[in-house]
């Protein structure tokens, strides 16, 4: 019975699995627009995500596609795609952050310098003082980090997004 039901899983996610990358061929690589447009809109995508936006990145990637007039759909699949890595990409701006602003705060090492953020996250006191608190850490090294991420991952995305859709133009026009 076990076999049966670990059967079924296989392909309900097998099936989940094709019709998820199909709607993302079809929203974003056979779109009849620009590949510059298309290419923005991912690193739009994948920009948003690293910037604390309540789960409404991918609303806030649309609305900002539609004011660069870069391409909404991708914009928006991508931050819907790249939605999961948030908890990633979050860590990865206080490394960074950190990496940066551990030697300028006079901290003899990252760890020291990463263990005294935490810690003023989980102090206790006030709901205000706590707030004050959780700003500061966000002010100064997640905010940092999260601009450094975002353009090296926007400019990487950009170019996959280029290649990905000059690949399928060639290949989609007899190789011209």
């Amino acid at each position: 019975m076990l076999n049966n039901v670990g059967v079924s899983l296989k392909k309900i996610y097998s099936n989940w699995n094709r019709r998820f990358y199909e709607t993302i061929d079809k929203q974003v690589v056979q779109i009849k627009e620009k590949p510059q447009k298309v290419a923005l809109g991912c690193s739009l995508g994948i920009c948003i995500n690293f910037f604390p936006t309540l789960g409404f990145g991918f609303i806030f990637a649309f609305l900002l596609a539609f004011l660069f007039r870069v391409n909404r759909a991708s914009a928006t699949a991508t931050s819907l795609v790249t939605g999961p890595l948030v908890p990633f990409m979050y860590a990865l701006n206080f490394l960074l952050g950190g990496l940066i602003l551990a030697p300028a705060a006079g901290e003899k090492t990252l760890q020291e310098f990463i263990a005294e953020q935490y810690a003023l996250i989980l102090t206790l006191g006030g709901v205000q003082e706590r707030l004050l608190v959780f700003l500061d850490l966000l002010g100064a090294t997640f905010i940092l980090g999260a601009l450094i991420n975002s353009a090296i991952f926007g400019t990487i995305f950009y170019f996959m997004a280029m290649a990905i859709m000059k690949k399928r133009m060639s290949s989609s026009y007899g190789g011209e």
